[in-house]
């Protein structure tokens, strides 16, 4: 009765180191396939440039795997573990406190880098929406060689922008000539007191000196003293400034989303603060011409700037 008895005689064959390597590939490859790729993009409601930059991001994410939900700071935003990654525009949005507790990976699209403020954070980037400041010199030197001074409007003496502004002039031989407004009675009475020994103003992305209210008088002021402003978006040209470095909506979006494909793809970067990568120049031919300024080609201001390494 011994057929009660468990084998003894049968062999183990095991299975080839190839053959479980495969296996492995393939169940890692099935889990892979059933994670889902999902961020989450949250924007400013009023700002009109944010949402078309929101619409290019969505539109182009439809050639992709990557669902996007999309929230503004106006609405009750509920970012749970579920998203992959946290997209930001705006500097309102960077100040979320439930997006800043988050150890989820971000991507923080703001107007520019501030120098104060930079990030050492593995799972953070900075992306700024205007170009980097030794950009500018380039184009103020591509513009006219003759130049030798250029003027800078500024909140606040001494911050470390000043320091790399006066860095890239030098690089240029440009003289740098700071115009603290704090030290005037208003913007106006700091240039009118200030423009008469400067080449160029050279305008920065900053809403406590250049806004709605202050434009139109700055561009006026600007042009009395027959001296030219270099602005920070295509907006500013129309309104009158001679030229400016801008990246469209569509430009910006193309390159977030290839920000948040190398997300997924795993492919590191080495720097947590980027600029734009495609670019445009916008040129006020009307502004030249009253002026008595000659222009290049925009194609040939666009090859020299793409040609040296600001950052």
């Amino acid at each position: 009765m011994d057929y009660f008895l468990p084998r003894t005689d049968f062999k183990i064959t095991p299975i080839p180191l190839r053959r479980l390597i495969f296996l492995a590939c393939l169940i890692l490859a099935s889990a892979s396939a059933f994670a889902e790729k999902k961020i989450i993009i949250v924007s400013p409601a009023s700002s009109n440039y944010s949402q078309s930059l929101v619409q290019n991001i969505l539109t182009n994410l439809e050639a992709t795997d990557i669902k996007a939900d999309v929230f503004n700071i106006d609405q009750q935003v509920n970012i749970s573990t579920n998203y992959n990654l946290i997209v930001s525009i705006g500097k309102e949005t960077t100040s979320l406190s439930d997006i800043k507790d988050l150890s989820i990976p971000k991507l923080r699209v703001v107007s520019k880098i501030d120098s104060n403020k930079k990030t050492n954070r593995i799972n953070e980037t900075y992306l700024s929406m205007t170009q980097p400041v030794c950009k500018q010199f380039t184009l103020i030197r591509s513009l006219n060689s003759d130049w030798k001074t250029v003027s800078i409007l500024l909140g606040k003496p001494n911050t470390p922008e000043t320091k790399k502004l006066e860095t890239c002039a030098a690089q240029y031989n440009l003289t740098l000539k700071t115009i603290l407004i704090s030290q005037y009675v208003n913007i106006i009475d700091a240039l009118n007191s200030s423009l008469s020994n400067s080449d160029v103003l050279l305008a920065l992305p900053d809403p406590s000196i250049y806004n709605a209210k202050t434009v139109k008088s700055i561009l006026l002021t600007t042009y009395r003293h027959r001296i030219p402003v270099i602005g920070f978006s295509e907006g500013f040209v129309h309104a009158g400034a001679l030229t400016a470095i801008h990246s469209s909506t569509e430009q910006l979006g193309k390159q977030i989303t290839e920000l948040i494909i190398k997300h997924y793809e795993n492919e590191k970067t080495n720097k947590h603060h980027l600029y734009p990568k495609y670019f445009d120049i916008a040129i006020n031919k009307d502004v030249a011409k009253s002026l008595g300024i000659t222009i290049p080609d925009r194609k040939v201001l666009i090859e020299k700037l793409k040609n040296h390494n600001h950052e």
